[in-house]
């Protein structure tokens, strides 16, 4: 995968310099031969060699930006993220461009230098103050470095040029949202109200902002604005109807069945109805409210088989009622649908890996690479799935990529030192270490943590086994402990499920010839 994705990289930035100008091509190399063999090390994925040229031209230039471009990609290729920083920032010194800049914002971002984000694209706006795009990077960092003023100030710049705008609005309503500022938070979507009295999809914006802060009051009397403009608003009528009430009762269900089964209302109205009780669900893990809820959302997803919104609550309920299989269903089924939506992947590959589906955890995490090459989370699940079919190289390399993504972040960090120390405790088959499970993705309860504590329990490791079970290294001790215990013919068949499953141990198959002999 990581081979792949160089390549496809390699092919992108050889695209880029082709449209930069003559001047911005290395066409002025003092050792042009040098840089074609360079190259052409690269292109054939020997990238130690490729490196090592690149490093002895830079030292003969070293104020040529296309050298210095090409070592940052291939470091970074490799995963050596703070070297491709650091000649990404001399090519770009050498020579600002929009190329260089665009690949020095992804390895802040993926470095987790988010001011220095900030402040590139800040310079760029300097030079360039029309780009759109460059306001909202820049405050998209500013986010991410936790300076929501600095954000929202890089949202009004853009407004003062553009006007007041309904995705700025959004955007700052929900920074507003975030900080527990209601005034602010509201005083953006009346001002694009204002600004935009004839678009609905405004009013209706604030009326559902009205509902959800329990001001009935405010959201009837916009609701009767929107039906004032056009009275055969359904979503209005509906809206009228409800404002004011809490989440269904079971005696409304009926009611509400046949709401979400109207085809001309629209979805989104119905999946606000249907959220309060989802969240209930997640809240209270109430088995007879699950049920309820799983009935309404059967009748949503029949009405709506197209859209992904339907098939993720569906996901939802299914996992907060601990159905992880069927949840897991619903999950792959949304992504099918709409596969932009970054939180359906986390919670895909967080269910997978607690329902001890690990080939399909490592299936969908290397999925999740190709769009989000740029989450931590998902290199962490990569690296679990590696970890729990006894690849243990490739589940820290995975590992050390994300340490990387979450540099700055000490909580995080943390999680990931436990999560080395947990592999390496499996590598070396002890697990008699102390070590904070909670600390492990799902706790104590989840298949890494439990497996620490149960290693050699072969009761216990019955108990937690399921015929759906893709854990290669679970298998494997669980096939050691009934070894153990003297029922070799149970071992050879737990042995083969994880041979079966991918199991990469280098033990198994003498384990397997002991226990039939």
């Amino acid at each position: 995968m990581r081979n792949v994705l160089l390549l496809c990289f390699t092919l992108f930035s050889s695209l880029l310099l082709a449209q930069m100008t003559k001047s911005q091509t290395p066409a002025g190399l003092k050792n042009e031969g040098s840089f074609i063999e360079a190259k052409r090390e690269a292109l054939l994925g020997k990238t130690t060699e490729a490196i090592g040229l690149f490093k002895e031209l830079a030292e003969m230039e070293p104020d040529n930006d296309a050298i210095q471009f090409e070592l940052g990609r291939l470091q970074y290729g490799e995963g050596n993220t703070n070297d491709a920083i650091n000649h990404l920032r001399k090519a770009y010194a050498t020579r600002p461009n929009e190329v260089y800049a665009a690949f020095l914002a992804e390895l802040y971002q993926a470095s987790g230098q988010h001011r220095e984000g900030a402040a590139l694209f800040a310079g760029l706006i300097k030079k360039n103050p029309a780009r759109e795009d460059f306001y909202l990077e820049r405050a998209a960092f500013l986010v991410r470095a936790q300076d929501i003023r600095g954000a929202i100030a890089s949202y009004n710049q853009l407004e003062d040029r553009i006007g007041v705008n309904a995705e700025l609005a959004r955007r700052k309503h929900a920074l507003y949202l975030g900080q527990g500022d209601q005034k602010r938070a509201e005083k953006e979507l009346t001002a694009l109200v204002a600004a935009q009295p004839d678009n609905l999809a405004h009013r209706h914006l604030l009326a559902g902002y009205y509902q959800s802060q329990g001001d009935a009051g405010k959201a009837r009397k916009t609701y009767q604005e929107i039906l004032s403009i056009q009275p055969a608003d359904v979503r209005a009528q509906l809206a009228m109807q409800e404002v004011g009430n809490k989440p269904a009762a079971a005696a409304d269900d009926d009611k509400l069945l046949a709401l979400l089964g109207r085809a001309d209302v629209d979805i989104d109205l119905k999946v606000g109805k249907l959220l309060p009780l989802v969240q209930q669900v997640a809240s209270t893990q109430d088995a007879m409210l699950g049920q309820r809820a799983m009935r309404l959302a059967a009748e949503l997803r029949r009405v709506h088989p197209d859209e992904a919104k339907a098939a993720a609550i569906e996901g939802d309920l299914y996992f907060h009622t601990g159905q992880l299989d069927k949840a897991a269903e619903a999950y792959i089924a949304t992504i099918e649908l709409d596969d932009t939506v970054y939180p359906v992947w986390e919670q895909l590959l967080a269910t997978l890996y607690l329902d001890n589906q690990i080939s399909e955890l490592r299936k969908y995490a290397e999925d999740a690479l190709d769009v989000y090459p740029n989450r931590p989370a998902v290199y962490v699940h990569y690296a679990i799935g590696e970890a729990l079919r006894a690849d243990f190289d490739e589940a820290n390399s995975l590992l050390s990529q994300a340490s990387l993504m979450v540099s700055g972040q000490p909580e995080a960090a943390a999680a990931m030192e436990v999560l080395a120390e947990a592999f390496a405790g499996f590598a070396e088959g002890n697990t008699s270490a102390g070590l904070d499970l909670a600390k492990l993705p799902g706790g104590a309860a989840g298949p890494l943590g439990f497996l620490w504590a149960n290693a050699d329990k072969a009761a216990a490791l019955l108990a937690y086994d399921r015929p759906g079970n893709t854990n290669a290294l679970f298998l494997e001790l669980l096939g050691d402990a009934q070894a153990a215990g003297g029922d070799k013919a149970a071992a050879a068949k737990t042995y083969a499920r994880a041979k079966s499953a991918g199991s990469k141990s280098a033990k198994l198959s003498a384990k397997i010839s002991k226990v039939r002999s």
